[in-house]
């Protein structure tokens, strides 16, 4: 399988856990799973934690509606890398529209204190209705009580430290231009195409010092539902993908890709739940060869995001 591309190192120590959704709370566990602490418990009534992303600095981001709610009927909360609450708000939307889905992606920058999210909007008019897709950016550290940064037609969103990756015209990859004030920038360079493949690109992850790209491609059609994930190195932020590119081995519809910071392990979502292994080894061979054998990190798990947020917390004495 063929990515095309059209398309600055930091030394990073390897991630700690992957935090991530499952039975109905908020955990972060090992990458080996053999360590796993909860963060935040199944929510009271109705509502359910839905998505999680962790950023590099190890803020933990999860966002809560009832199932089938609009999705602007939204409350979040986010941790510091010890679990500590720091503080709860709401994910906004640009005002004006009658339908609302989203985070499509959800993802914060390095610091943790901007969230990044993909939306697809719409009001009905018959006989024509009006669709929009892009990306909203939010501060999510301090109260926020107007509309989003509206970046229209990115769709998909990641960041690599301030900068956004993002899904356009569902076959090529974006890169934020650094002018102006990333993440909150319009202008997006082309990076690499998906086109050759006959799979429509969604999200793109890249580690966080430049050097991997994991991007998830799915099909479907009548008799046909794929999903899968393609890695690369890449020669920095939009650089050139070497060669090796590989599918990871999965089971079944692979997403929610994560790779840790330094691009040595990589996480995902497939029919044995969430898993966590170590990056291929770029060989060549079409299905990726592991460092580290695949590990089931929690059958039910889902949104898994690889990131230094502590598994195994002190517990403080008491004098």
């Amino acid at each position: 399988m063929a990515l095309t591309a059209t398309l600055a190192f930091t030394a990073v120590s390897e991630a700690a856990s992957v935090a991530y959704v499952d039975k109905g709370g908020v955990w972060v566990a090992s990458l080996t799973g053999k360590q796993k602490r909860r963060v935040a418990k199944q929510p009271a009534g109705e509502r359910r934690w839905q998505e999680v992303a962790q950023a590099d600095n190890g803020r933990i981001i999860a966002v809560q509606r009832k199932p089938g709610q609009m999705s602007n009927l939204n409350r979040f909360t986010l941790w510091g890398p010890t679990g500590r609450s720091i503080f709860n708000g709401v994910l906004t939307a640009e005002p004006g529209w009658t339908s609302y889905i989203y985070p499509l992606s959800l993802d914060l920058t390095s610091n943790g204190r901007i969230a990044v999210y993909g939306y697809q909007t719409m009001n009905y008019n018959y006989p024509v209705s009006d669709l929009e897709e892009g990306t909203y950016v939010q501060p999510v550290d301090k109260a926020w009580a107007t509309q989003p940064f509206t970046i229209e037609g990115q769709r998909w969103p990641t960041t690599v430290g301030n900068r956004i990756v993002a899904s356009q015209q569902d076959v090529y990859a974006g890169v934020q231009k650094t002018a102006g004030q990333p993440p909150f920038v319009e202008e997006f360079n082309p990076w690499f195409s998906v086109a050759d493949t006959g799979l429509t690109l969604e999200r793109t992850d890249v580690s966080a010092n430049k050097k991997v790209v994991a991007a998830e491609l799915s099909s479907s059609g009548e008799g046909q539902n794929q999903a899968v994930i393609a890695m690369s190195r890449v020669g920095g932020l939009g650089g050139g993908l070497g060669s090796g590119t590989c599918l990871l081995p999965s089971k079944g519809l692979a997403d929610h890709v994560s790779l840790s910071q330094d691009g040595k392990s990589v996480a995902w979502e497939d029919d044995r739940g969430l898993v966590a292994a170590g990056a291929p080894t770029f060989g060549g061979s079409q299905v990726c060869k592991l460092t580290r054998g695949v590990r089931v990190i929690a059958r039910g798990g889902t949104f898994p995001s690889i990131g230094p947020a502590k598994v195994v917390v002190k517990k403080r004495r008491h004098r």
